[in-house]
C-alpha cells in the first residue's frame, strides 16, 4: 500500500508520522535535535544546520524502516515545523545560524539580524524558513508555504505570492523569497543526497508542507464548519483557531492573528488560548467580529499527521478535503 509521510521539526525534536492511503496510522518516530541552545531574553533558539538535518533525516529513516519490507511504497512526505529562519549566500551556504524564534512571526528577529550584521545582509541570496531549509537540504528545491509566509505579513491579500509592495515596506527584498506554494502542493523529489540521509527510494516527492500549527490544525479536524477549535498544546499554551474560509475581514479582532491555512484558499483567526475557562472570552470575541460559532471543540493533535495528511492531498490519491476527513479518524465530539 501507498504511505505518505510527515515531518515536524521543532526546536527539541523531529518527528515522523506515516499514513497509509487508508489514512491509517502505520508508523510513528522521534529523534532529539541536540546542541539547540535558547536565548531566554530574546525567546530564540539557534540549531547547527547539520544537527537539524540530521534528526529530520534519521527520524525519517526510522520510520521508513518500521515499514513491513515488502510493502515500503512511500509516494512522498509533508514538512511542517516551528517559526524561524535562515539566510544562505548566492552559492547557498548558510550565513547565519539557523533561528528558531518563539514569536508569532520571525520577521523582527531577521530585521534585527540583518540590522546587526550589515556586511552579511549584502552577501545574502536567498533566505528560507527553518523547515524550508530541511526541504533544500533533501532535495535542492526553494520553496515556501502559505501558512509560513503569511505569518510574515508579506503576501498579496488572497494570493499564494509575494506582495513587492510589502516586502519592500518591511525593508526586505523580493529577491530573497523563494517562489509560494499552497500547502499540498508538491515542490521537487529527494535528491540523491536525501535519499542516501533518509533511505528513502528515489522518486519521492515533497509538498510545500505548513507551520506547524496550520498542521496540527489539519490533524485535529474541519476548520470548515464554523467552529472553534481549542487545540491543546503540550508544554505551552492552548491555541484558539476559527476558520473563515475566504473572507478577508478589516481587522481581525483585538488579539488575534489572520493566516493562512493549510486547506486552499482557507484563512484562520488563531490566538493562544489559557486554558478551557479562556474558551468563552474567545467566542464572544469572534461573534463579536461578525462571525457565526456553531460551537466548540477541543483537541491534541500531532503536526506530522498533518504534514502527512498534505502529502496525501497532494498526491491525488486522497480526492480532496472532504475525503480526507470523512475517512480519516473519527474527531472528538463536540464539546
Amino acid at each position: 500500500m501507498i504511505q505518505f509521510l510527515g515531518l515536524n521539526l521543532s526546536g527539541a525534536e523531529a518527528t515522523v508520522a506515516v499514513l497509509g492511503r487508508d489514512l491509517h496510522l502505520w508508523a510513528r518516530t522521534s529523534a532529539k535535535v541536540l546542541q539547540a541552545v535558547r536565548d531566554p531574553a530574546s525567546g530564540v533558539t539557534e540549531v547547527p544546520v547539520a544537527e537539524w538535518v540530521r534528526a529530520g533525516a534519521y527520524a525519517l529513516e526510522e520510520a521508513y524502516f518500521q515499514l513491513p519490507t515488502k510493502a515500503r511504497k512511500p509516494w512522498g512526505l509533508g514538512l511542517a515545523g516551528k517559526s524561524g529562519w535562515i539566510a544562505l549566500d548566492v552559492d547557498f551556504e548558510p550565513l547565519s545560524p539557523l533561528r528558531l524564534v518563539d514569536a508569532d512571526s520571525p520577521r523582527e528577529d531577521l530585521r534585527r539580524w540583518l540590522a546587526e550584521n550589515p556586511r552579511l545582509a549584502r552577501r545574502i541570496g536567498i533566505v528560507l524558513s527553518a523547515k524550508d531549509y530541511f526541504r533544500f537540504a533533501l532535495s535542492g528545491g526553494l520553496a515556501a508555504d502559505v501558512s509560513n509566509a503569511s505569518r510574515l505579513g508579506l503576501l498579496q491579500v488572497g494570493e499564494s505570492q509575494w506582495s513587492e509592495a510589502q516586502v519592500k515596506r518591511a525593508e526586505l527584498r523580493l529577491s530573497w523569497l523563494p517562489p509560494v506554494f499552497d500547502a499540498h502542493v508538491p515542490t521537487g523529489r529527494l535528491s540523491e543526497e536525501g535519499m542516501r540521509r533518509t533511505s528513502l527510494p528515489g522518486g519521492c516527492w515533497l509538498v510545500a508542507g505548513a507551520h506547524e500549527d496550520e498542521a496540527a490544525l489539519v490533524a485535529a479536524g474541519d476548520l470548515r464548519r464554523q467552529e472553534i477549535w481549542r487545540l491543546v498544546r503540550p508544554g505551552g499554551r492552548d491555541l484558539l483557531a476559527y476558520g473563515i474560509g475566504d473572507l478577508e475581514p478589516h481587522e481581525p479582532p483585538p488579539g488575534w492573528r489572520l493566516v493562512r491555512s493549510a486547506l486552499v484558499r482557507e484563512q484562520i483567526l488563531e490566538r493562544d488560548g489559557d486554558g478551557e475557562a479562556d474558551v468563552q472570552k474567545a467566542r464572544e470575541e469572534i461573534a463579536a467580529a461578525g462571525f457565526h460559532v456553531a460551537g466548540v471543540r477541543a483537541a491534541s493533535a500531532e503536526p506530522e499527521v498533518g504534514a502527512a495528511a498534505l502529502a496525501a492531498i497532494g498526491s491525488g490519491l486522497v480526492k480532496g478535503w472532504d475525503a480526507y476527513y470523512r475517512h480519516r479518524v473519527v474527531e472528538p465530539p463536540a464539546a
